[in-house]
């Protein structure tokens, strides 16, 4: 078998700690959009409460209304992005060959495992450089799949919580022109 040249490693190396700070950053903005979205809520609330006949008579409900569902839906979208992700989802399973086995590399593959097993896996697997080729491979792509799905749903989030904003201001300008 050929084994694996440095500058093969180095670019495995560069795209795996670019993938991890993509999903760092994609954490970092779905954790301030639902900071952002609870301390607007938690501020909101006491306001409303204390205002709730001047918006009743003034129709402000329906801006809050707006802005409450936004700041929800926001809040659960962000979630979704900083929630654990199903392992079973995004395991580095080997193709379609049925004797193939999985990556030793990824957590998720081999948390279960024993010791004994893991280490013996893990020596096989290192005395085959092809074998190694294809772990890593699969890796890189798995984690790209689970980037791609933060970075949409954080991509919608941002998207719902700019048009709710949106609708927000221009409901409140219509309800006061028109009052």
């Amino acid at each position: 078998m050929k084994k694996l040249t440095k500058q093969t490693i180095n670019v495995i190396r560069t795209t795996q700690r670019n993938n991890i700070d993509l999903t760092q950053l994609a954490d970092n903005k779905a954790n301030v959009l639902l900071s952002l979205n609870a301390i607007m809520i938690t501020f909101l609330l006491p306001m409303v409460l204390s205002n709730f006949d001047t918006i009743f008579q003034g129709y402000l409900y329906i801006p809050l209304i707006i802005l409450s569902i936004t700041c929800f839906t926001t809040i659960y979208m962000s979630a979704i992005v900083l929630k654990p992700s199903n392992l079973q989802e995004y395991r580095a399973s080997p193709s379609n060959d049925p004797d193939a086995q999985f990556s030793p590399f990824f957590f998720g593959n081999f948390y279960k495992m024993e010791a004994d097993e893991f280490f013996e896996y893990m020596e096989e697997t290192m005395s085959n450089s092809q074998m190694v080729k294809d772990h890593l491979t699969q890796d890189l792509y798995y984690i790209g799949k689970r980037l791609g799905y933060k970075m949409d749903r954080i991509r919608l989030a941002f998207n719902i919580f700019l048009s709710g904003l949106f609708l927000t201001l221009t409901s409140t300008a219509l309800v006061v022109f028109f009052s």
